[in-house]
């Protein structure tokens, strides 16, 4: 045996011993961040050390994400500028450095995840020394494949996934989930079922698993968080008024303002009390949440942006200012109600019928161009006997005129179709100063059984601008992608002359905008309105535009029984032809706007200004 320790040395030992075996203090994941997380200027307004107190309702929403806690289900439906994705950050570097675990980060589309990874996980990682370290030991290992797969000491893998790859969400089990905006999530893969179906698969191999799901909500009935939200306990962050101390909740029908002077303030709905902004950061530091619904084994959470930190958001001002720029575009409006609001957006395209609609005809007849258009194209689209063609004019304000709808029967496989097709997008018609105007775009769908002749038919360039388009099945997509795809290329690759260029459209978004401004337009006035139509048109003109409705459940739009839809498509591709990149209707300034309309006039005409610009693009100001 050796020589004995001396007593001190003893002493000495038994002390390090005992750290060494002493069980590891468990953080939350709240003191984890405040204790290791460091915000990079890369990805945060304010950088440097995390502090949860200054975002005080992230404090529970964090904390039942901790290995303490029992819960495995957290949602989170929220508007933007809440900090939901730092909270998500925080538990995926709690989990690298206090739980080594196999976990799933899962985004919308795998090139959000790249997205993603570059401006948010990756610079967390630099910043925060403790990750820093851990990242460094294991950053050998990760060979190339940081996009997908970031390995860490103790056991630790962190799989990044987009809900739209099958690929990236199947393999192994994992222990952990976070969902990053599943209201952008495919509801099906195909041939592999519901992404976040596949992502639950994973988890039930280990019993202590946790799945965060967070979103902005969408459309009312096809939002996964909102059905989420409405599974759990539904908690809402209360705070005590700064007055009468009663417990309220920050609600869009409590904002009050005097908008000459800039002065927003919110009533307490107890007793009355204004309250300025300025008291939100000691309201929110006081606040705690309370569940509408408690019992529920799931943990859910609400926020707007009414409840952002000083400094971290837009003030209240700034959201009101916001609502008056929105609230008299539907489109715009549901941006604001997503993602100011948090709430989800309700849909009206059930509510539209024909007859009323017929009734807002305006008193021009068919191909007359009416006072304020200012730009002309057409949407067609292809039946198995015939071409179907609507006409539209496009003015300020995003307004559009329906001044005609022709049908050129004959069989497809035949020229007859096609070159009554050709006469008529090349006959000029008279604008109210009796001055020509011509179609400067047309869009015309390829899919169906007619591609090739579709292709052709393009190919052979018969009017300005002629665009063969495709909708894309992505929900979400712009009308008009302005980059097309080249379908016409040679065996190695390269782009044949006069090849034919495929436009994709986002359907959807069309069809949404075009039922959301036809509902809100029987609230305006005439001159008011987006849409206008020709009092010649007929009752099956306006039956066919609302021929589909929103069905929640398949998350797309589908035709009513018994209904024909061609007017609707030819509307969505007269849409996506005045966003030609030569055109941008969408995009004009009203200088914009008014120089067309001097363009238009008989002086200027006479001149030929006009024709030459229209038909040869000469002057880049008119195609802007």
């Amino acid at each position: 045996m050796g020589a004995a320790l001396p007593n001190d040395g003893v002493s000495l030992w038994r002390d390090a011993v005992g750290k060494g075996c002493a069980p590891r203090k468990r953080l939350s994941v709240s003191q984890w961040a405040d204790t290791y997380r460091v915000l990079s200027p890369k990805a945060s307004s304010i950088p440097g050390p995390w502090r949860t107190d200054r975002v005080p309702y992230l404090r529970e929403i964090m904390d039942q994400l901790s290995a303490t806690s029992p819960v495995q289900r957290v949602v989170m439906m929220t508007s933007t500028q809440v900090a939901k994705t730092e909270a998500g950050l925080n538990w995926v570097g709690y989990a690298m450095h206090q739980m080594p675990s196999p976990m799933l980060v899962v985004t919308p589309t795998l090139q959000v995840r790249k997205r993603w990874t570059q401006q948010r996980l990756d610079p967390m990682l630099r910043e925060s020394p403790a990750l820093a370290k851990l990242y460094g030991a294991a950053n050998t290992r990760n060979s190339g494949k940081t996009q997908e797969i970031k390995d860490f000491p103790g056991g630790g893998m962190l799989v990044l996934g987009g809900a739209n790859s099958a690929a990236s969400l199947a393999s192994m089990p994992i222990r952990f989930a976070l969902c990053d905006e599943v209201d952008r999530f495919k509801w099906e893969l195909s041939g592999e079922g519901d992404p976040l179906g596949l992502i639950e698969q994973r988890l039930k191999a280990f019993p202590r698993r946790k799945l965060f799901l967070v979103s902005t909500p969408t459309v009312a009935g096809a939002s996964r968080i909102q059905e989420e939200f409405e599974a759990s306990d539904q908690r809402r962050y209360h705070m005590p008024c700064p007055h009468c101390s009663e417990p309220l909740i920050f609600t869009w029908e409590g904002l009050k303002w005097d908008r000459p002077k800039q002065r927003v303030w919110f009533v307490c709905p107890h007793n009355g009390c204004v309250i300025e902004e300025h008291s939100k950061r000691q309201m929110l530091a006081s606040g705690f949440w309370r569940a509408d619904r408690p019992g529920s084994a799931v943990r859910g959470y609400h926020l707007n942006a009414l409840y952002a930190p000083p400094g971290l958001g837009l003030s209240w001002w700034e959201i009101v200012d916001d609502w008056y720029k929105c609230k008299d575009d539907p489109v715009k409006l549901k941006r604001f109600v997503n993602t100011q609001l948090g709430e989800v957006w309700e849909d009206r395209s059930r509510d539209l019928d024909a007859k009323r609609l017929s009734q807002r005809g305006e008193p021009f007849k068919l191909r007359q161009v009416p006072p304020g258009c200012l730009l002309l194209t057409a949407g067609i689209d292809t039946q198995d006997d015939r071409l179907e063609l609507v006409l539209l004019g496009h003015g300020p304000g995003e307004r559009v005129w329906l001044l005609d709808y022709v049908v050129f029967p004959g069989d497809i496989a035949g020229s007859e179709p096609w070159d009554a097709l050709t006469e008529y997008l090349n006959k000029p018609l008279v604008n109210s100063h009796g001055c020509e105007m011509r179609i400067e775009a047309a869009a015309m769908d390829s899919g169906g059984h007619f591609t090739h002749d579709v292709y052709s038919y393009a190919r052979s360039e018969p009017s300005p601008r002629f665009m063969a388009i495709k909708g894309s099945k992505t929900a979400n997509k712009p009308i008009l992608n302005p980059r097309p795809k080249h379908v016409d290329v040679s065996k190695n690759g390269r782009t044949l002359r006069k090849g034919v260029k495929l436009w994709e459209v986002g359907t959807d978004t069309a069809k949404h905008l075009i039922m959301n401004r036809l509902h809100h337009d029987g609230q305006l006035a005439e001159s008011r309105r987006y849409f206008h139509f020709s009092e010649g048109l007929e009752l099956n003109f306006y039956e066919q535009l609302i021929a589909e409705v929103f069905d929640p459940e398949k998350n797309r739009w589908v035709k009513r029984r018994s209904r024909r839809n061609e007017v609707l498509d030819c509307v969505v591709y007269g849409l996506a032809a005045a966003q030609h990149p030569e055109l941008r209707a969408h995009a004009l300034t009203p200088a914009e706007w008014a120089r067309r309309a001097r363009l238009l006039e008989p002086d200027n005409q006479s001149a030929g200004i006009a024709g030459k610009t229209a038909e040869k693009g000469e002057d880049s100001s008119w195609q802007m």
